[in-house]
Parts: C-alpha cells; sequence; structure tokens
C-alpha cells in the first residue's frame, strides 16, 4: 500500500516550518486603512467609524487648543495709547482758596497678564501738563495764583476685568516726576498798587499717590475710564517756597480725569 505525505523541513534561519508546496506557505494579508469614506470596507463597520470618528474630534481638538494657545500668547501682551483730561486742586493744611484747574496729556500703556484669570497689571508712561488755580479774598484785596507743571508720571495699576459686563475696575500706584514748572502770583489791593511775583510758589520734584480706576471696554482694543489720583507727598516744596502765604501750607493733590485707551 502506498501512502503519500506532506513534507516540511524547518527553515536554518527561522523557527517557521515550511511546507513541501508553495501553496502551503502563509502570505501577508493586504493592509487595510478606514479614511472615513463611504467606499472603504470598514464603511459598514459601525464600532469602526465611531473610533475614527473619536480620532478625528480628538485630532481636531488638540490642533484648536494649540492654536488657540498660540494666538492667545501673542495676545497675552497689548501695547496701547491713553489720552485724558480732566481736573485738578489741592486738599491739606492751608490749602483754602485753590478751585478747580485744569490737565491734560497722554502716553502710553501695556496690559499683561497676571496668570489669574481676569486679572491684569497695567503700567503706563504718560507725560500730563496741569494748571492749578488759586483765589482768595483778603482784607486788603484779593489774591490769585496759579502753578504750571508739566509731569512725568507713571502709574502702575492692577485690573480685574468683569468680563460679562465689559466693566474693569482697577487700583495701583501713581509715581510723577517733575520735568518743568512755574509759578506767578498777584496781590491786588483794593486802594491800587498791585504786586505781582513770578516763580514765589516752589514745586517738589517726585510725587506719590495712589489710583483708582473705573473703566468700560467698547471692545477688546478700545476702552474708557475714569481716574481717580489721590497723592501722599506734597506738590510744595516748602523748603525753597518764598511766598509767605503758603509758608505753612501742604499741597496734596488730588485729580479725576477721563480717558480714552486704543489697543493694537
Amino acid at each position: 500500500m502506498a501512502f503519500s505525505g506532506a513534507v516540511f523541513a524547518q527553515d536554518d534561519d527561522s523557527d517557521e516550518w515550511i511546507g513541501g508546496g508553495s501553496e502551503s506557505r502563509s502570505k501577508p494579508a493586504a493592509s487595510s486603512s478606514y479614511d472615513g469614506g463611504d467606499d472603504s470596507e470598514f464603511a459598514n463597520d459601525a464600532d469602526y467609524a465611531q473610533a475614527y470618528a473619536r480620532y478625528k474630534n480628538e485630532a481636531t481638538s488638540k490642533a484648536e487648543i494649540n492654536r488657540q494657545r498660540t494666538e492667545g500668547f501673542s495676545r497675552a501682551i497689548m501695547l496701547g495709547v491713553r489720552a485724558q483730561g480732566g481736573t485738578n486742586t489741592f486738599f491739606g493744611s492751608n490749602s483754602d482758596g485753590w478751585s478747580l484747574g485744569w490737565q491734560a496729556g497722554g502716553g502710553l500703556l501695556v496690559k499683561m497678564p497676571l496668570g489669574i484669570k481676569d486679572l491684569f497689571i497695567v503700567p503706563e508712561l504718560t507725560f500730563n501738563f496741569r494748571q492749578y488755580r488759586y483765589e482768595q479774598k483778603t482784607d486788603y484785596g484779593t489774591n490769585e495764583a496759579s502753578i504750571d507743571i508739566m509731569m512725568f508720571e507713571i502709574p502702575i495699576i492692577v485690573r480685574y476685568v468683569l468680563e460679562d459686563y465689559n466693566f474693569y475696575l482697577g487700583l495701583g500706584l501713581n509715581i510723577g516726576l517733575k520735568l518743568t514748572g512755574s509759578s506767578e502770583f498777584d496781590m491786588g489791593l483794593d486802594i491800587g498798587n498791585d504786586k505781582h511775583y513770578e516763580n514765589t510758589i516752589a514745586t517738589s520734584g517726585v510725587e506719590v499717590g495712589g489710583a483708582l480706576d473705573l473703566g468700560y471696554m467698547f471692545s477688546r482694543y478700545v476702552h474708557f475710564n475714569i481716574r481717580v489720583v489721590q497723592c501722599f507727598t506734597s506738590l510744595l516744596n516748602q523748603t525753597l517756597v518764598a511766598q509767605k502765604e503758603f509758608m505753612d501750607s501742604t499741597f496734596l493733590t488730588f485729580y479725576t480725569t477721563a480717558g480714552i485707551s486704543i489697543f493694537f
């Protein structure tokens, strides 16, 4: 009786067994992938389609997050300009007679996040011209005076933004450095012979105060705000003042301004 059997041999270079016929060797399966189209062989496989949809959604979400993160970083620090105008006066000892003066100015500001949601720090560099006015009745007539001063101011404001209402509140420090200053004093006498003095009201070179901001954001780039500043140090230089009416005075500047800020 004769019988036949398949002959197998082990390849020397591998652990696989090789059959006697070529048809017995295993062939690698053709690779296929699902691209989301209806022509794919996986189009009718619900589980595979759902897994593919999740993959696409995650990939899109990650790309969007990276885009927003890049965009947010580029816009996190905003540079702008601010123009302002308002009124001023003095508080302090022997400051009666100083009425409302005026001031105007402008400068640069930078808005930077502090790492806490809706909290920013906004330092500024501004130039402001101020004019203070004085008028006081005396037993002999009327005294009038004015102080003109150009200030370089550095407000440093911590700002909290109420995003839902487009409002913000700010609190900070205001440092003023005098660039130029002059004064005039007119002693009006009822009997005539009026007297005029110049630069007899000496002003100090530095003043420091607190600042309070209340603002409204018309858009991301255009803001309107009201700023109130109360200084803690006297603008009067008591060492150099020559006008005897102010020898014992303390001039604490108080001013209110309205300003428009435009960011880039």
